[in-house]
Protein backbone atom coordinates (compact mmCIF):
# COMPACT_ATOMS: atom_id res chain seq x y z
CA UNK A 1 0.00 0.00 0.00
CA UNK A 2 2.78 2.14 1.08
CA UNK A 3 4.45 1.99 -2.33
CA UNK A 4 1.31 2.32 -4.53
CA UNK A 5 0.82 5.54 -2.20
CA UNK A 6 4.10 6.85 -3.80
CA UNK A 7 3.65 6.45 -7.04
CA UNK A 8 0.56 8.11 -7.01
CA UNK A 9 2.44 11.01 -5.16
CA UNK A 10 4.80 10.54 -8.17
CA UNK A 11 2.09 10.17 -10.53
CA UNK A 12 0.24 13.42 -9.04
CA UNK A 13 3.14 16.06 -8.70
CA UNK A 14 5.40 15.18 -11.47
CA UNK A 15 4.71 16.75 -14.97
CA UNK A 16 2.90 14.09 -16.80
CA UNK A 17 3.32 14.37 -20.24
CA UNK A 18 6.93 14.55 -19.96
CA UNK A 19 7.06 11.31 -17.76
CA UNK A 20 4.59 9.85 -20.58
CA UNK A 21 6.91 11.07 -23.45
CA UNK A 22 9.96 9.70 -22.13
CA UNK A 23 8.19 5.92 -21.42
CA UNK A 24 6.89 5.76 -25.34
CA UNK A 25 10.48 6.20 -26.01
CA UNK A 26 12.17 3.35 -23.43
CA UNK A 27 9.52 1.34 -24.91
CA UNK A 28 10.87 1.73 -28.78
CA UNK A 29 14.02 1.22 -27.62
CA UNK A 30 13.08 -1.98 -25.81
CA UNK A 31 11.60 -3.37 -28.63
CA UNK A 32 14.43 -2.18 -30.84
CA UNK A 33 17.23 -4.22 -28.20
CA UNK A 34 14.63 -7.06 -28.04
CA UNK A 35 14.69 -7.48 -32.43
CA UNK A 36 18.68 -7.52 -31.80
CA UNK A 37 18.43 -10.15 -29.03
CA UNK A 38 16.35 -12.47 -31.04
CA UNK A 39 18.21 -12.03 -34.06
CA UNK A 40 21.25 -12.05 -32.43
CA UNK A 41 20.89 -15.52 -30.18
CA UNK A 42 18.20 -17.28 -32.27
CA UNK A 43 18.43 -16.46 -35.58
CA UNK A 44 22.01 -16.04 -35.67
CA UNK A 45 21.55 -13.24 -38.03
CA UNK A 46 20.11 -15.54 -40.68
CA UNK A 47 16.40 -13.78 -40.64
CA UNK A 48 15.71 -12.09 -43.60
CA UNK A 49 13.34 -9.95 -42.08
CA UNK A 50 15.37 -8.94 -38.92
CA UNK A 51 18.02 -8.01 -41.83
CA UNK A 52 15.95 -5.98 -43.46
CA UNK A 53 14.75 -4.44 -40.49
CA UNK A 54 18.36 -3.50 -39.04
CA UNK A 55 20.03 -2.08 -42.47
CA UNK A 56 16.38 -0.72 -43.51
CA UNK A 57 15.78 3.11 -43.99
CA UNK A 58 13.06 3.00 -41.53
CA UNK A 59 14.56 2.24 -38.78
CA UNK A 60 17.77 4.37 -39.42
CA UNK A 61 15.74 7.67 -39.21
CA UNK A 62 13.05 5.88 -36.55
CA UNK A 63 16.38 5.45 -34.79
CA UNK A 64 18.13 9.03 -35.27
CA UNK A 65 14.64 10.78 -33.93
CA UNK A 66 13.86 8.76 -30.73
CA UNK A 67 17.73 9.40 -29.69
CA UNK A 68 17.35 13.04 -30.27
CA UNK A 69 13.77 13.18 -28.51
CA UNK A 70 15.80 11.18 -25.40
CA UNK A 71 18.75 13.96 -25.26
CA UNK A 72 16.01 16.30 -26.07
CA UNK A 73 13.52 14.84 -22.57
CA UNK A 74 17.26 14.48 -20.95
CA UNK A 75 17.51 18.75 -21.14
CA UNK A 76 14.31 19.06 -19.99
CA UNK A 77 14.92 16.85 -16.63
CA UNK A 78 17.95 18.98 -16.36
CA UNK A 79 16.35 22.32 -15.99
CA UNK A 80 14.53 20.55 -12.86
CA UNK A 81 17.43 19.00 -11.45
CA UNK A 82 19.30 20.36 -8.17
CA UNK A 83 22.49 19.21 -9.23
CA UNK A 84 23.82 18.40 -12.54
CA UNK A 85 27.15 17.69 -12.15
CA UNK A 86 26.43 14.99 -9.79
CA UNK A 87 23.93 13.15 -11.95
CA UNK A 88 26.47 13.75 -14.66
CA UNK A 89 29.45 12.04 -13.15
CA UNK A 90 27.08 9.18 -11.56
CA UNK A 91 25.77 8.32 -15.03
CA UNK A 92 29.22 8.77 -15.98
CA UNK A 93 30.75 6.27 -13.38
CA UNK A 94 27.86 3.93 -14.73
CA UNK A 95 28.81 4.05 -18.27
CA UNK A 96 32.40 3.35 -17.33
CA UNK A 97 31.32 0.28 -15.35
CA UNK A 98 28.86 -0.50 -18.13
CA UNK A 99 32.54 -0.56 -20.50
CA UNK A 100 34.45 -2.29 -18.57
CA UNK A 101 32.28 -5.32 -17.22
CA UNK A 102 30.96 -6.08 -20.86
CA UNK A 103 35.07 -6.08 -22.40
CA UNK A 104 35.82 -8.27 -19.22
CA UNK A 105 32.97 -10.70 -20.25
CA UNK A 106 34.80 -10.32 -24.02
CA UNK A 107 37.98 -11.80 -22.31
CA UNK A 108 35.92 -14.74 -20.57
CA UNK A 109 35.60 -18.04 -22.98
CA UNK A 110 32.62 -18.42 -22.18
CA UNK A 111 30.99 -15.26 -22.95
CA UNK A 112 33.37 -14.38 -25.52
CA UNK A 113 30.83 -14.99 -28.94
CA UNK A 114 27.84 -14.05 -26.44
CA UNK A 115 28.93 -10.74 -25.48
CA UNK A 116 28.98 -7.44 -27.46
CA UNK A 117 31.39 -5.50 -25.90
CA UNK A 118 30.02 -1.63 -25.35
CA UNK A 119 32.21 1.39 -25.54
CA UNK A 120 30.32 3.89 -26.08
CA UNK A 121 26.79 4.25 -26.04
CA UNK A 122 23.76 6.51 -25.00
CA UNK A 123 24.78 6.38 -21.35
CA UNK A 124 27.97 8.01 -22.18
CA UNK A 125 26.65 10.08 -24.59
CA UNK A 126 24.37 11.49 -21.79
CA UNK A 127 26.80 11.77 -19.01
CA UNK A 128 29.13 14.17 -20.97
CA UNK A 129 26.18 16.26 -22.31
CA UNK A 130 25.09 16.77 -18.63
CA UNK A 131 28.69 17.20 -17.32
CA UNK A 132 29.52 19.79 -20.29
CA UNK A 133 25.66 21.88 -19.65
CA UNK A 134 26.44 21.93 -16.12
CA UNK A 135 29.17 24.13 -17.00
CA UNK A 136 26.79 27.06 -18.60
CA UNK A 137 23.46 26.28 -16.62
CA UNK A 138 23.90 29.30 -14.68
CA UNK A 139 23.94 31.26 -18.03
CA UNK A 140 20.97 32.86 -19.27
CA UNK A 141 18.92 31.11 -21.81
CA UNK A 142 20.06 33.72 -24.88
CA UNK A 143 23.67 32.13 -23.71
CA UNK A 144 22.74 28.87 -23.84
CA UNK A 145 21.00 29.35 -27.42
CA UNK A 146 24.19 30.89 -28.06
CA UNK A 147 26.02 27.43 -27.21
CA UNK A 148 23.80 25.37 -28.71
CA UNK A 149 23.69 27.43 -32.01
CA UNK A 150 27.94 27.33 -31.89
CA UNK A 151 27.59 23.64 -31.59
CA UNK A 152 25.30 23.63 -34.57
CA UNK A 153 28.04 25.11 -36.23
CA UNK A 154 31.01 23.27 -35.14
CA UNK A 155 28.85 19.98 -35.86
CA UNK A 156 27.33 20.80 -39.48
CA UNK A 157 30.82 22.55 -40.82
CA UNK A 158 33.81 20.81 -38.84
CA UNK A 159 32.44 17.49 -38.30
CA UNK A 160 30.71 16.79 -41.21
CA UNK A 161 33.50 17.33 -43.21
CA UNK A 162 35.53 14.92 -41.37
CA UNK A 163 36.36 11.78 -43.10
CA UNK A 164 36.52 8.80 -41.49
CA UNK A 165 36.35 5.40 -43.13
CA UNK A 166 35.37 2.20 -41.31
CA UNK A 167 38.03 -0.64 -41.34
CA UNK A 168 38.72 -3.78 -39.22
CA UNK A 169 40.37 -2.05 -36.54
CA UNK A 170 37.76 0.59 -36.08
CA UNK A 171 37.65 1.64 -32.34
CA UNK A 172 34.32 4.50 -30.99
CA UNK A 173 36.61 6.12 -28.81
CA UNK A 174 38.23 7.47 -31.88
CA UNK A 175 35.29 8.67 -32.95
CA UNK A 176 33.89 9.93 -29.54
CA UNK A 177 32.37 12.94 -31.33
CA UNK A 178 30.93 11.85 -34.22
CA UNK A 179 30.78 9.40 -37.14
CA UNK A 180 30.96 9.85 -40.52
CA UNK A 181 29.46 6.59 -41.68
CA UNK A 182 26.39 4.59 -39.84
CA UNK A 183 28.70 1.95 -37.68
CA UNK A 184 25.55 -0.39 -37.59
CA UNK A 185 25.23 -0.70 -41.30
CA UNK A 186 28.85 -1.26 -41.84
CA UNK A 187 29.07 -4.28 -39.38
CA UNK A 188 29.68 -2.69 -36.24
CA UNK A 189 27.50 -3.50 -32.77
CA UNK A 190 28.09 -2.88 -29.12
CA UNK A 191 25.29 -0.17 -29.16
CA UNK A 192 28.12 2.70 -30.27
CA UNK A 193 26.47 6.00 -30.06
CA UNK A 194 28.90 9.50 -30.49
CA UNK A 195 27.97 12.46 -28.81
CA UNK A 196 27.66 14.37 -32.03
CA UNK A 197 24.42 15.14 -32.72
CA UNK A 198 22.59 14.42 -29.79
CA UNK A 199 24.52 16.92 -27.23
CA UNK A 200 22.85 19.75 -29.52
CA UNK A 201 19.25 18.05 -28.51
CA UNK A 202 19.94 17.99 -24.70
CA UNK A 203 20.85 21.87 -24.70
CA UNK A 204 17.63 22.64 -27.21
CA UNK A 205 15.77 20.50 -24.45
CA UNK A 206 16.68 22.98 -21.30
CA UNK A 207 15.64 25.83 -23.46
CA UNK A 208 12.62 24.52 -23.91
CA UNK A 209 12.29 23.82 -20.80
CA UNK A 210 12.88 27.51 -19.39
CA UNK A 211 10.94 28.59 -22.19
CA UNK A 212 7.82 26.59 -21.45
CA UNK A 213 8.15 24.92 -18.00
CA UNK A 214 9.06 28.20 -16.37
CA UNK A 215 6.98 27.77 -13.52
CA UNK A 216 7.40 23.80 -13.67
CA UNK A 217 4.38 23.20 -14.10
CA UNK A 218 2.00 20.96 -16.48
CA UNK A 219 1.19 22.35 -19.57
CA UNK A 220 -1.37 19.50 -20.02
CA UNK A 221 -3.60 19.46 -16.90
CA UNK A 222 -5.56 16.52 -18.02
CA UNK A 223 -4.44 13.11 -17.26
CA UNK A 224 -6.24 9.79 -16.89
CA UNK A 225 -5.18 6.59 -15.23
CA UNK A 226 -4.35 4.95 -17.93
CA UNK A 227 -1.39 7.05 -18.76
CA UNK A 228 0.12 5.61 -15.16
CA UNK A 229 1.76 2.61 -16.81
CA UNK A 230 3.58 4.54 -19.20
CA UNK A 231 4.56 7.12 -16.96
CA UNK A 232 6.21 4.77 -14.52
CA UNK A 233 8.22 3.51 -17.07
CA UNK A 234 9.26 7.48 -18.08
CA UNK A 235 10.12 7.78 -14.37
CA UNK A 236 12.14 5.31 -14.35
CA UNK A 237 14.07 5.03 -17.84
CA UNK A 238 17.77 4.41 -16.45
CA UNK A 239 16.71 1.13 -14.14
CA UNK A 240 14.50 0.18 -16.96
CA UNK A 241 17.35 0.68 -19.80
CA UNK A 242 20.18 -0.82 -17.32
CA UNK A 243 17.45 -3.71 -16.02
CA UNK A 244 16.37 -4.89 -19.45
CA UNK A 245 19.59 -5.13 -21.23
CA UNK A 246 21.14 -7.98 -18.51
CA UNK A 247 17.41 -9.65 -18.31
CA UNK A 248 17.77 -10.07 -21.94
CA UNK A 249 21.04 -11.17 -22.21
CA UNK A 250 20.70 -13.52 -19.32
CA UNK A 251 17.80 -14.79 -21.00
CA UNK A 252 18.64 -15.36 -24.24
CA UNK A 253 21.83 -16.88 -24.06
CA UNK A 254 19.88 -19.38 -22.04
CA UNK A 255 17.74 -20.16 -24.89
CA UNK A 256 20.22 -20.14 -27.40
CA UNK A 257 22.45 -23.19 -25.32
CA UNK A 258 18.99 -24.74 -25.29
CA UNK A 259 18.05 -24.56 -29.06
Amino acid sequence: MKLLRINKDAFDKRIHEIDFFRGILICLVIFDHLMWFINFYICHNNSSFLNWYWTSDLRFVVRQIVLMLFLFTCGISCFFSRNNKKRGTLLFILALGVTLVTHLLQLMPMFASRVIAIDINILGVIALSILLFSVFEKEHSKNLILVSAILMLFYFFILLSMKISPDTSYNPFRSILYCSFNPIRAGYVGDYLPLFPYIIFLFLGVVFARRFYFNKTSLIKKKGNWEKPICFLGRHTLIIYIAHEVIFTLVFMLIGKMI
